[in-house]
């Protein structure tokens, strides 16, 4: 099995190696949760649905920087993104102990933030075939609608588009944003085996599960507003 839960945490078998977990909405945020992944300290940016990265960890005296990436070199330090339909995606470079977390929305997906975080980690000496990459609970292709210019727009970053499916509605097409990402890695390199798609719906699983556009739909019985957050912990390297 790969994916499984742990005392409430949903965990990937191909991130055994990294103390890591994808947190529900019954769960807090990293500083209470870095315990959880053997971590002594979190790394997290203010995420802004762009494609900058960048590398923690950071003085505490500075402000968090502007990002939907962040990467993690030192051991025992983690990686953080928060989500609530987005795709969180959890890296880790099992040769040098690497760890990054990514947070990718459509606007994320289509700029390539994941895939330019790759290619900053390849220019630092990671490589790919040691990459192991999961996509943690988001909204599903099946129930994500979108207009017709955004599905153009986010599968444009591939060379084979896929991810796309048919909609009643005018103008409009469901989306698979996990899909898409899917098909970038494997585009980039990665084997299949390296990649694994958590089988959960942040808008179909409200009992685990805040969902932005859950809450938008919602307006006679609006829920609370509500993220959910998505860590990974850097280990040693494994010459």
């Amino acid at each position: 099995m790969v994916w499984h839960w742990q005392n409430g945490v949903l965990r990937c078998e191909l991130l055994a190696a990294w103390p890591h977990g994808f947190f529900t909405r019954h769960h807090g945020e990293p500083q209470t949760l870095q315990l959880w992944l053997q971590s002594d300290r979190s790394c997290y940016a203010k995420q802004v649905h762009g494609d900058r990265t960048v590398d923690g960890p950071w003085p505490a005296t500075v402000p968090r920087p502007e990002a939907d990436g962040v990467a993690v070199q030192t051991q025992g330090v983690s990686a953080w993104v928060c989500t609530a339909d987005c795709v969180p995606v959890l890296v880790g470079d099992r040769r040098l102990g690497w760890v990054a977390a990514v947070h990718s929305g459509w606007r994320g997906t289509a700029a390539d933030v994941l895939g330019k975080l790759l290619q900053r980690w390849q220019a630092q000496g990671s490589c790919p075939s040691d990459w192991r990459v999961a996509l943690g609970p988001a909204i599903s292709g099946a129930v994500y609608q979108v207009p017709q210019t955004v599905a153009a727009e986010v599968t444009a970053v591939l060379q084979q588009p896929v991810g796309i499916a048919a909609d009643p509605a005018p103008d409009k097409c469901r989306l698979d944003l996990r899909a898409v990402l899917r098909q970038r890695l494997l585009e980039w390199g990665l084997s299949a085996a390296q990649v694994a798609i958590a089988p959960h719906c942040t808008l179909s699983e409200p009992d685990r599960f805040f969902s932005y556009r859950r809450r938008c739909l919602n307006v006679a019985r609006p829920e609370p507003r509500g993220l959910q957050w998505s860590g990974i912990t850097a280990i040693a390297p494994n010459p």
